[in-house]
Formats: C-alpha cells, sequence, structure tokens
C-alpha cells in the first residue's frame, strides 16, 4: 500500500473512532485518549495526523457532511430519471441503517448541538443544510411539473419535508420503539402521498427501511 493510501486509512480509521467514541461518552467527554483507544492506535499516532481535538472534530464533521452527500446522491442516480423515484430514493436514503442508525444520529446531534459556539460547525451545517434543500426543492419542483400539479409550493414542501426528517431523526434517538426507521420513512411518504397521490402510494412496500 502507498504511503499516501496509509495515511488516509489512518486518518478514516481515527474519524470513525471519534464517530465510536462521541456515540459512547458524549461530545465533551470524548478525548484524544478515547480516541486512540477506539482506532487501537497509540495516542502519538492521533496527533501525528490531526493537531487537536478541535483539528479532528472538523474532520469528522466533514467526513460525515461528505459521506452523507455521497450515499444520498448515489441513491437517487440509482433510482433512475423519473421525478417521483428520485424523490422517494432521498428520503429512503435518509432512513437507510448506513445513514439513520442511532450511533449516526447520535453523532448528528451532538454536532449541531454544537454549531451555536463553535462556527466552523455552524458554517458547514450551513452550507450541507442549504444545499440538501436546493436539491430536494429540485426534485420536488420537477414532481409538481411532471405531475401536472397547480397551486404547489416546491420550496415550502420541501422545507416542511426537511424538517419533518430532522423531527424523526431526533423521535428514532429518543424512543427508537415508538418510531423506528420504517416506520420514519412511513410517515414521509404520507405526507408526499397527500400531495402527490399519483406517485406515492401510502400501501407501498417500505420493507427497506427495516
Amino acid at each position: 500500500m502507498a504511503r499516501k493510501d496509509i495515511k488516509d486509512v489512518r486518518r478514516v480509521q481515527l474519524i470513525e473512532a471519534t464517530i465510536d467514541s462521541i456515540a459512547k461518552y458524549g461530545f465533551a467527554r470524548t478525548t484524544l485518549a478515547d480516541v486512540a483507544r477506539h482506532a487501537k492506535l497509540s495516542q502519538g499516532i492521533v496527533s501525528f495526523y490531526f493537531d487537536s481535538k478541535e483539528e479532528l472534530l472538523i474532520a469528522t464533521l466533514r467526513h460525515m457532511v461528505e459521506g452523507y452527500e455521497a450515499f444520498s446522491e448515489a441513491a437517487v442516480r440509482r433510482a433512475g430519471p423519473a421525478p417521483a423515484a428520485r424523490l422517494a430514493a432521498m428520503v429512503a436514503a435518509d432512513f437507510d441503517p448506513a445513514m439513520a442508525s442511532r450511533k449516526q444520529v447520535t453523532v448528528w446531534y451532538a454536532f449541531w448541538g454544537e454549531t451555536r459556539w463553535r462556527k466552523e460547525f455552524l458554517d458547514l451545517c450551513t452550507r450541507w443544510s442549504a444545499a440538501y434543500q436546493d436539491r430536494t426543492h429540485a426534485v420536488i419542483q420537477q414532481v409538481i411539473d411532471a405531475g401536472g400539479y397547480e397551486g404547489l409550493d416546491a420550496g415550502a414542501i420541501a422545507r416542511g419535508l426537511n424538517a419533518m426528517i430532522d423531527g424523526l431523526w431526533l423521535n428514532i434517538l429518543l424512543d427508537p420503539k415508538a418510531c423506528d426507521r420504517k416506520e420514519a420513512l412511513r410517515v414521509c411518504r404520507t405526507y408526499l402521498a397527500q400531495l402527490f397521490p399519483r406517485e406515492f402510494d401510502r400501501r407501498a412496500d417500505i420493507a427497506s427501511a427495516a
């Protein structure tokens, strides 16, 4: 393995260990020693790749944002050209186990909770949120145009859908027995079915969220 490849693997290993540590101990209690232990590496290795905990946390948040965007975009590409299928794929990706496990949601909320005090976190999360809103708005507008719907505000629908997804992630975090990924996806599809009844059948199979 080339030296650059080894370096990239080590960085990802440390970032994944940071995610594990935040999920287990919380944001404030996570230390570089915890990260080293979860990664099964020496603390000196952590310090070699990251000058501080702050730098490691920023890299971790960037890694999560980029991973989320790549996962969502890949799901949309696989869905094909039909706007409704692309929208359904975006929503389903949000509740895929890879994106909405309790560990992942815990860490997302940990970072979101720090945005008020950390400008770097706020900037990353704001850009990510705005980009997702733009993508959702665009595909919803395509569904409206393709279906010949009138009097619908694509931007408002997108904003409502995205707020619903954030709230359902919180439900998954607080009470996963009352609201699991399958139930969360059903709720979103019910919302879309009220707006686009021809494209979204509330009885549709959503087993992929399980």
